[in-house]
Parts: structure tokens; C-alpha cells; sequence
């Protein structure tokens, strides 16, 4: 069975998720704290890139993501033209408003539930966001690029339900925890097809892509989290380019001799990937 790491921003997104798994309260660290009970655990991270950051890099540095499905949920802005206040939305695509940047989550199951693209922005958006296609909330890029780097992309599944039509920031537990608690059902159905299905967990790599992998690891002589690290890259490039990276065999002639020239190579080589 699949281990789901549930993320919220707002306390309030997590409180009926925790009462209706009877999750339990558990420490991180002296500042940071999760709640967690048999195969599901749910953090907070607070509102913006910037918490997201912090608090789900910090998280997930020391979590063992193998077999584990991230699910990001929450409310977010919506259109009237195209969305309905209280819904719930599978994202298929999510765009920074600040860098332009866009991911591409990798949905290989079948939820039944509609999907739409989202714009993660810096600030709430009260002027009935004209300029935005689909919805937006203020955290989902910076979760995707930083869980990314841990796990597959076909690994990260993002929720959200419209509260609002850009018109206005709801931010209350009053406002949220109605909106929450009416898609229980929907996220519990999501959530035991996730546990049970091993098509989340399908390679996207085939024979040729672990074999260029392998031959990688062996000439840069990457240490086991590297390794990892560059696998759920070419993973990612995959899933957003469906590009070839033949490119990287280029690197296949390279001799290291120090940990420097290792290092210096395996981040111009990330960086190839995610640009």
C-alpha cells in the first residue's frame, strides 16, 4: 500500500483532513510538527513560496519518499465562466506567475474528477484575475518544483477547490473548513485509489533511459543521493518536455578527479534539466 504525504498551506485546509483520518500531532523539529497516523501523513506549510520552501524542503530532506504520493490540497480562486465555488479540480498544469515557469503533473489515473490549469501568484487576487486562465493560489508551483527534486512527477497529484472568484481573500477557518469538509468524500475516494493503485508508482524511464542513468552514475561517480536526485530530473524532463535527452551522453567522457568537479557537473547538468 502507498504511503500519501497530504499538503496544505492553511491550517484550517488540514483540520478536517486530520479529524476525519484521526491523525496524530508529531514533531519535525523544536518548530516544525506534522500530524500522522499508519500510511497518511499531513503538514502545513504555511501561505506562500517562501513557507513552502522552508518548511516542505526541511520536511522532506529527512522523509523516505519511496513509495509515497504527494497530494497537494487547498482552496484557490476560480473563474465564473468556468469554474464552480465549492468544486474540487485535478490541475494538469501549473504556472508561476512570477517566473513564467510551468510544470506538468503526470496523471496517469483516472479520478473522475475535472481538471483545469493554475497559476500560483504572490499575492491574493481581488480584482477578479482577467489575466489568468483557470484558478490560482500561492503555493502550488513552489511545492511542485521542491518535491520534484524527491520524488517522481507522476508522484504528485494537486487538488484544489474553488472558495472564490477572485473577488476576494478567504483565509478564515470559517470560511475554509465548510469548503474542506464538503469534499471529504471526493478526497477519501481519491485517496483509496491512490493507496491501492501501482500505476502511480509506473517507471517512466525505459531500458535505454536507466542504462544512460547507469552509465552516469558510473563515469561522474555520483553518491547515492545524487543518483536520485538526477533520476527524478530526467523523470521530470520527461513528463514536461517529452524531449529526448541524448545530450546528457555528452557528459559520458568526462573525467572527475575531486568532489568539486563532481559537484560543479552534476549542477550544470540539473540545470540543463530543468530549463
Amino acid at each position: 500500500m502507498n504511503h500519501l504525504l497530504i499538503i496544505t498551506a492553511l491550517q484550517s485546509e488540514a483540520e478536517p483532513i486530520i479529524k476525519q483520518y484521526q491523525l496524530e500531532k508529531k514533531h519535525h523539529s523544536e518548530k516544525l510538527f506534522y500530524f500522522q497516523r499508519e500510511r497518511i501523513t499531513c503538514l502545513t506549510t504555511g501561505v506562500g513560496e517562501k513557507n513552502v520552501r522552508k518548511r516542505l524542503g526541511a520536511f522532506l530532506q529527512e522523509l523516505a519518499c519511496s513509495n509515497t504520493i504527494l497530494i497537494n490540497i487547498g482552496i484557490a480562486g476560480g473563474k465564473k465562466d468556468s469554474s464552480k465555488i465549492g468544486t474540487m479540480y485535478l490541475i494538469n498544469k501549473i504556472m508561476s506567475d512570477k517566473t513564467g515557469k510551468v510544470w506538468l503533473p503526470d496523471i496517469l489515473l483516472k479520478t473522475g474528477i475535472p481538471e483545469v490549469q493554475l497559476t500560483t501568484v504572490s499575492k491574493g487576487v481581488t480584482d477578479g484575475g482577467e489575466k489568468y486562465k483557470g484558478l490560482v493560489d500561492m503555493e502550488a508551483a513552489a511545492i511542485f518544483e521542491t518535491a520534484v527534486e524527491f520524488f517522481p512527477v507522476h508522484c504528485l497529484v494537486f487538488l484544489k477547490i474553488v472558495s472564490d472568484y477572485m473577488d476576494e481573500v478567504l483565509d478564515s477557518p470559517e470560511q475554509v473548513l465548510p469548503i474542506m469538509s464538503n469534499n471529504l468524500s471526493k478526497l477519501d475516494s481519491i485517496i483509496t485509489l491512490m493507496q491501492n493503485s501501482e500505476i502511480v508508482r509506473a517507471p517512466l524511464l525505459n531500458e535505454q533511459h536507466e542504462r544512460l542513468l547507469t552509465d552516469l552514475n558510473n563515469t561522474l561517480k555520483l553518491t547515492e543521493t545524487q543518483t536520485h536526485q538526477l533520476k527524478n530530473k530526467i523523470e521530470g524532463y520527461i513528463a514536461i518536455k517529452d524531449d529526448d535527452f541524448s545530450f546528457l551522453s555528452n557528459y559520458l567522457h568526462i573525467e572527475i578527479n575531486s568532489k568539486q568537479e563532481r559537484s560543479k557537473i552534476f549542477y550544470e547538468i540539473c540545470t540543463k534539466l530543468s530549463s
